[in-house]
């Protein structure tokens, strides 16, 4: 359960919804399988999984739910196969050219046929609603996917103003001025890894494993090239990677963490859950404050781009 990808927005209004009446709107969106037919299916699952029924689960005024994606493979390789024999056979018989339009049609048909025997790949994504902090936590490493998320949480509730969070200095000029000066704010230290990028001629160049501070990253900087991507430690507890988004990826919790967690000694896979949560949830909170410190804070006036449905 512990997330591994991060994605924050921010709730423009507060979030009133009690976990009990979250949980009771979500029924009515719950996940079904696909379909012979349906080439994708999307729905709310218990976030404890086969330990649980509650499509929502709350600790210390957290709540966790869990989003389940189902959709039917075919491969474009395997579609292009069947189209090209379908178009063969038209010219074959008929002695004609198979026009754009109709080739389109085809594909349509060939899609619908292989659709029942096609197999069906399945995801899950986890979120949480902070409404003491009024924001929303995604696991999730694309914005596409946090987006499809938040969608049909507003599909439910029928409406969630919710905005990806913004610092008011501009993470790229931020990160680039820490490896230039070798400063960076308390509580956060450099890891072994950036993404860096020429603006003038989008020249990008990748370290990993390397001394940051060191002249052969520096001489890249003086030249003209920005930061991207940063690998940071927060205090001693949380490895991850930040990007020009604010999006966090492959965050790491020290295992002085997960010893927390288990120190209280869960009897159930639902405790261990909900301990888990909880510890997590804790560090997070103070993880995302101290990193839009060291960003310059929370940008108020960023727009609204997420209309309310």
């Amino acid at each position: 359960m512990w997330f591994k990808n991060l994605r924050v927005y921010r709730l423009t209004r507060a979030f009133e919804s009690s976990p009990e009446a979250l949980a009771e709107t979500l029924e009515n969106f719950a996940f079904q399988p696909c379909g012979k037919l349906d080439p994708v299916r999307y729905g709310w699952v218990p976030p404890l999984g086969r330990h649980g029924t509650s499509l929502v689960h709350a600790t210390n005024g957290n709540i966790m739910v869990c989003a389940k994606r189902q959709e039917k493979i075919l491969p474009s390789a395997v579609i292009k196969e069947e189209l090209d024999e379908r178009v063969a056979a038209i010219s074959a018989e008929e002695g004609r050219h198979v026009g754009r339009k109709e080739r389109d049609s085809l594909k349509d048909e060939v899609i619908f046929d292989l659709l029942p025997r096609a197999l069906a790949k399945s995801s899950m994504d986890f979120a949480y609603i902070a409404p003491s902090e009024r924001l929303v936590y995604v696991n999730v490493t694309s914005s596409k996917r946090a987006e499809e998320l938040l969608s049909a949480l507003r599909e439910a509730l029928g409406t969630m103003s919710a905005i990806p969070l913004n610092s008011v200095n501009p993470p790229v000029a931020s990160m680039t001025e820490w490896l230039r000066s070798s400063e960076l704010p308390a509580p956060f230290q450099l890891g072994e890894e950036c993404e860096l990028q020429a603006p003038k001629d989008d020249r990008i160049i990748r370290c990993k494993n390397q001394d940051l501070t060191a002249d052969e990253i520096l001489n890249h900087i003086h030249s003209g090239m920005v930061v991207n991507k940063l690998a940071l430690t927060w205090n001693d507890a949380i490895h991850f990677i930040v990007d020009d988004q604010l999006a966090i990826k492959r965050l790491k919790f020290d295992d002085k963490l997960l010893e927390l967690a288990g120190e209280r000694n869960p009897e159930s896979a639902a405790e261990e859950f909900d301990t888990d949560f909880a510890v997590m949830s804790t560090e997070l909170k103070q993880f995302v404050a101290d990193l839009l410190n060291a960003f310059g804070g929370i940008n108020e006036s960023a727009p609204t781009i997420e209309a309310d449905q």
